[in-house]
């Protein structure tokens, strides 16, 4: 319905309004506006007892004269198309040259079509369309190498000349050539933004397969998904300060990630010819074996620190209220944020220094986790031991004791639970950068957030597991593929932005998935025309979404076709390489 009522209570009393659902091209979504206000409800049914069912009958009559208008509109539309519909080929989508402009700023498409060149004869396809193919349709559609390759007809660009086994041969050429694809793809974004290389953003996570099968890179280990059987491949990535990839490596399964880190920063350091290069990173990374192997090879480091793994003499100046090198107050008086800097290292053979925090915020968020956790762990130990051994949440075991005796008995940990509330709302950090502000220290660290969103992206919009190939060279060549998706993903995410244009990732990704053409052919000239198709009945929802497309291509270059372009048009104003034709 395009109309309701909308009863709202404030102070004890009803006020109605008759509001009409709209989409707000500002949110980007659904909204609503006010069409007729009734005030008081309760005044209203002393003058009138038949108020509520008349303005019922208002509201019905309404979405009646709106249904009855749009169904007009739907039919002069089909009319229309009615026109065509002999002469429509088939529907495409052009969304897919957005992403195509952003391939080429990387220059992507002529490294690839000089690997073709260089093969001698051995690659026989094109390769820049191949791997364009694949890495486009990963954030468009992501699905299956023969799904994609069956979509290829659906594009309003020509792919015809690839066949599926093209398709799966540009895995193994990715999987060699992987160092030089990432040299020659970093050389280029230098050219696109103010890359900073001299601090590097460092995490870890898994990808597991539909498979249970080990060879020499899936294996089963800790799953980042929980998949306690399935075989698995760890993933170390390193991104820039923007959320831009800088490099990854792939791990066998089981690999520990605190065995990962020194290998993916030595690498990308020594391959941009590096001499100072700061590496950030979780607690989870944080051991004095990589920081120790860290300090060997000229890196600094930032890494989160466990407050509850440091030594005892520490843990007296963390909590004590003194020394706070700088302390954040609202404007109600109330302590929101502190910082200090100890004078001791994590270790002796360690020249560091620690960095204490204590948020108001965090204290709040860590004492309600940990109270919820406390609470559900007493009611277990009050159901007996049965529920306790049938229990499997670790974040609730963690305050379980078992009491001393013959019979096995649990109850709650309570001087751990006390010691967590101590805890709660500090925040510790090591970092070798021993005359830098700790507060430029701390919000460095805080940019870890781009590494998170980055693997956020990798396995929801980009859907890079479940993993269906599986040799090994395939393995890796599907990974590349990945990589530069996620790469053209987050560079097109980070123009949009700097474009001051407000729309997420996702949403990106709808509207141009969405971005649909009608290939025609006109009667007398046998021209090839393409019709851009909407994607709504409601003609204010089409014009602001057509709008909002339009918008995203002026960011990459391409001026909006219009309603109707023929091919030669068209053409022009995508302004992409002669190698990739309109399809007709």
């Amino acid at each position: 319905m395009a109309f309701r009522l909308k009863v709202t209570k404030t102070n004890g009393r009803e006020y109605a309004a008759i509001v009409e659902n709209i989409y707000s091209k500002q949110r980007h979504g659904s909204s609503s506006k006010t069409v007729r206000t009734y005030g008081d409800l309760v005044k209203l049914r002393c003058k009138n007892p038949n108020i509520d069912e008349e303005i019922r009958q208002e509201v019905a009559r309404l979405n009646s004269d709106a249904e009855a208008a749009n169904q007009a509109w739907v039919k002069r539309h089909l009319q229309s198309i009615d026109l065509v519909r002999e002469r429509a080929l088939k529907q495409v989508n052009y969304g897919i040259a957005f992403y195509r402009k952003i391939w080429e700023s990387l220059k992507l498409h002529t490294w690839f079509d000089r690997t073709k060149r260089n093969s001698r004869g051995i690659i026989k396809y094109d390769l820049d369309q191949a791997v364009f193919l694949l890495a486009a349709m990963r954030i468009l559609r992501p699905m299956s190498k023969s799904k994609t390759f069956s979509a290829r007809d659906e594009l309003v660009f020509d792919f015809t000349g690839l066949t599926l086994d093209d398709i799966y041969h540009s895995l193994d050429v990715l999987a060699d050539k992987k160092k030089t694809v990432i040299s020659n793809l970093n050389k280029n974004l230098e050219a696109i933004y103010a890359r900073v290389k001299t601090i590097a953003f460092y995490d870890v996570t898994t990808f597991y397969f539909e498979s249970f099968d080990s060879d020499e890179l899936r294996a089963r280990g800790m799953s980042k998904e929980n998949k306690t059987n399935e075989v698995q491949v760890v993933l170390g990535l390193l991104v820039d300060g923007e959320g831009i990839p800088l490099d990854y490596e792939l791990f066998r399964g089981n690999t520990s990630e605190m065995n990962t880190i020194i290998e993916v920063v030595n690498n990308y350091k020594t391959q941009n010819n590096l001499q100072g290069v700061t590496v950030v990173a979780d607690r989870g990374l944080n051991s004095h074996l990589n920081l120790k192997s860290l300090t060997d090879l000229n890196f600094d480091y930032i890494v989160a620190q466990s407050v509850n793994r440091l030594p005892g003499s520490i843990k007296e100046k963390v909590f004590s209220d003194d020394n706070w090198d700088e302390v954040f107050v609202s404007s109600d008086f109330q302590e929101t944020f502190k910082v200090k800097t100890l004078d001791q290292s994590s270790s002796p053979e360690l020249d560091n220094k620690i960095i204490v925090t204590w948020s108001a915020k965090r204290q709040a968020h860590d004492l309600k986790v940990l109270n919820e956790r406390i609470e559900k762990c007493r009611q277990l130990v009050k159901r007996g031991t049965g529920a306790v051994n049938a229990s499997i949440k670790h974040g609730v075991r963690q305050f379980l004791q078992i009491k001393k005796g013959a019979k096995i008995e649990y109850s709650s940990n309570e001087k751990l639970y006390e010691k967590r509330r101590k805890q709660a709302g500090y925040y510790a950090l090591i970092s070798s950068h021993k005359n830098t502000d700790a507060m430029q220290i701390y919000r460095d660290l805080r940019r870890l957030w781009h590494i998170e969103e980055c693997f956020r992206v990798m396995k929801t919009n980009l859907d890079a597991c479940p993993v269906y190939v599986w040799t090994p060279k395939k393995i890796r060549g599907h990974f590349l593929v990945c990589y530069l998706a996620l790469v053209m993903e987050r560079l097109a995410h980070y123009r949009i932005e700097q474009a001051g244009i407000d729309l997420s990732g996702e949403q990106v990704i709808e509207m141009l998935g969405q971005a649909k053409m009608t290939i025609l052919e006109q009667d007398k000239s046998k021209k090839t025309l393409y019709l851009k198709q909407g994607i709504s009945a409601n003609t204010e929802k089409n014009n602001a979404y057509s709008a909002a497309v339009d918008e995203l291509m002026r960011v990459v270059g391409i001026d909006p076709p219009a309603a109707i372009e023929d091919s030669i048009g068209l053409a022009r104003k995508m302004k992409v390489s002669s190698n990739m034709k309109l399809v007709i």
